[in-house]
């Protein structure tokens, strides 16, 4: 019996071997997680850094700002809902409907109804109902950041606001 408490005394002392290497990889990994959040951008900024460089073609305020193009049919109920959630996305410059129910009114009279709304909201009724419809070119169009989404997809606006600025990174890179 006591040649068998002998025996198991390696495998406990080799479980807290193991404990103590599992133990400081799981906090390597916070800390190296930590390290990597803290460099992504804060929501709340409302501007970019400083040292980048302006375009001169285009004014600071569609230079910082991007444009929502939604291809819409049949869905009337959900697109008001999806419109009401984007109107607080920041730098969001304006909201391109493009309305595919062909024959029928668009929803900018009731839009319009439901209250003065922060982004503008531009429905641009189509004589086809094609999918290619939102590939156009809208004169309505002055940022150089357009984003495309369907009208079944709600995309937070943390993620909208991370990914245009992914976007403005990226572009003032090409630029330079």
């Amino acid at each position: 019996m006591r040649c068998c408490h002998i025996c198991k005394l390696p495998g406990r002392v080799m479980g807290i071997r193991v404990l103590r290497f599992s133990l400081v990889v799981v906090l390597v990994l916070l800390l190296v997680a930590g390290a990597l959040t803290s460099l992504l951008p804060n929501v709340r900024e409302d501007k970019m850094p400083t040292s980048r460089r302006e375009v001169k073609s285009q004014s600071k305020s569609t230079l910082d700002s991007f444009t929502l193009i939604m291809q819409t049919y049949n869905r009337t109920d959900l697109l008001l809902r999806l419109l009401n959630h984007y109107q607080a996305v920041p730098h969001l410059h304006k909201v391109i409907v493009v309305w595919n129910n062909v024959g029928e009114k668009g929803p900018e009279e009731l839009w319009n109804s439901l209250g003065p709304h922060p982004v503008p909201v531009i429905f641009k009724p189509q004589t086809t109902n094609r999918m290619r419809n939102r590939l156009q070119v809208f004169p309505e169009l002055e940022t150089s950041a357009v984003l495309m989404v369907d009208d079944d997809m709600l995309i937070s606006a943390q993620d909208l606001v991370f990914a245009f600025s992914v976007w403005q990174v990226m572009h003032m890179v090409r630029l330079l």
